[in-house]
């Protein structure tokens, strides 16, 4: 197996998306003023988000205080001029939908995260961080996956799909 295709098989590893649902399910819990669950649709942003580097780099260069909008503006600066990226997280999300899918049934399962199928609503079971030596790069994309999660707890739904130009 060549390089390329065991980073690619590490990357569509469901247990990483079930460990980066968990975090973003996490954060929106802390950063909600409510301590809500996320709303069932914000589960399958968050792979094609954190999966996509050059989303990522940005992610990690924006503030967790600075917000959703401050972060999916820094796709319209000169400097970044990269709008097409903003547009693609709707496909991906498209393409990305059967692993998605597959992480967060390995998240049930995991007794990482529940959901209250009356309110559709998703709940960490525990909120406390890994402990286990994981690499960096893992490392990263859990702590931006955390961070989304706050940052989408402090919009509703619909001013999530208008900033990131997706639909629910």
């Amino acid at each position: 197996m060549s390089t390329l295709s065991k980073e690619l098989e590490n990357l569509n590893n469901p247990a990483l998306g079930a460990i980066a649902i968990w975090r973003f399910v996490a954060g929106y819990e802390s950063g909600s003023e409510t301590k809500a669950g996320a709303p069932f649709p914000l589960l399958f942003i968050i792979l094609p988000m954190i999966l996509q580097p050059v989303i990522l780099e940005l992610m990690k260069s924006t503030f967790k205080p600075s917000g959703l909008r401050l972060f999916a503006n820094k796709f319209a600066e000169p400097a970044t001029a990269k709008n097409d990226i903003v547009y693609s997280i709707q496909k991906r999300a498209r393409d990305m939908r059967e692993l998605s899918m597959n992480s967060l049934k390995l998240a049930i399962v995991s007794d990482l995260v529940s959901i209250d199928v009356q309110s559709g609503l998703v709940y960490p079971i525990s909120v406390t961080p890994l402990k286990r030596s994981i690499s960096k790069e893992v490392d990263e994309m859990l702590r931006q996956a955390e961070k989304l999660g706050a940052w989408c707890s402090q919009v509703t739904l619909h001013e999530i799909s208008v900033i990131l130009q997706m639909e629910f």
